[in-house]
């Protein structure tokens, strides 16, 4: 037998009343909450003309920010977003009752939360934003909270005239041939070689040519920024990979 689902009854009387005569099942329920799929498309991007918008071209909708708070963090919880900005996450975090940290390495970072809080959220401090540049003063016993990490010193390029890549290409060529530095393979078409660098950027490594090696695609991809030159070597001998001939 034929059924019914009704979810409102006063918007569905016609249909009811059709199922009673047919001698149809009726059967009522609530209406439910369609489930929020993985691609959004109801939280439109700022207008142009919005109040909201700042300025900022990397800005997002506070509603987005506050759809996320509210799936992943409790009330009262903590919203941490190191790379905050123009103060997006901080607003929609205190909008919802969350506690917040805004981290953000230009100069006028904390200006932009004050403003902005003050525009947004003032009337939940029941009065105006307070900032101080003071440093906090530490609560724990003062020990390095991760010794193992260290900040990076950043190593400038030797001075004078700079190679292309073309030019670096080149220069490695007629120093080493079409021979990949991971695995000693010669290939008979430089084109299978590709330009990389021995310590990774992400280490440190700069872009001179004495940072610069030429690798085939399968040593590229498996050093990708992981290993510098010598640690790419020893990982193929270990897999095997090595060129015997």
């Amino acid at each position: 037998m034929t059924k019914l689902l009704v979810y409102c009854p006063e918007k569905a009387a016609d249909k009811i009343a059709e199922a009673k005569n047919l001698g149809r099942v009726i059967k009522y329920t609530e209406a439910q909450t369609p489930t929020i799929g993985n691609v959004w498309f109801d939280i439109p991007i700022i207008n142009p003309a919005s109040a909201e918008r700042l300025g900022y071209p990397t800005q997002k909708p506070v509603a987005l920010y506050e759809r996320i708070i509210k799936a992943s963090c409790p009330e009262g919880g903590i919203v941490m977003d190191p790379f905050a900005g123009c103060a997006t996450t901080c607003v929609a975090a205190e909008r919802l009752g969350r506690q917040w940290v805004g981290i953000d390495l230009w100069n006028n970072a904390s200006a932009v939360v004050a403003e902005r809080m003050e525009r947004e959220c003032a009337d939940m401090f029941g009065g105006s934003i307070i900032t101080s540049s003071t440093p906090p003063i530490r609560t724990d016993d003062g020990e390095t909270a991760a010794p193992y990490l260290r900040a990076k010193v950043r190593v400038h390029e030797p001075k004078g005239d700079r190679m292309s890549r073309s030019e670096m290409y080149d220069h490695l060529i007629e120093q080493y041939g079409s021979v990949c530095q991971g695995c000693d393979r010669k290939f008979d078409d430089p084109r299978y070689l590709e330009l990389d660098h021995n310590t990774p950027r992400a280490d440190g490594g700069i872009n001179h040519i004495s940072n610069r090696i030429l690798l085939c695609g399968p040593c590229n991809r498996l050093k990708s920024n992981t290993y510098t030159l010598s640690g790419l070597r020893k990982e193929n001998k270990k897999r095997g990979y090595m060129c015997s001939g």
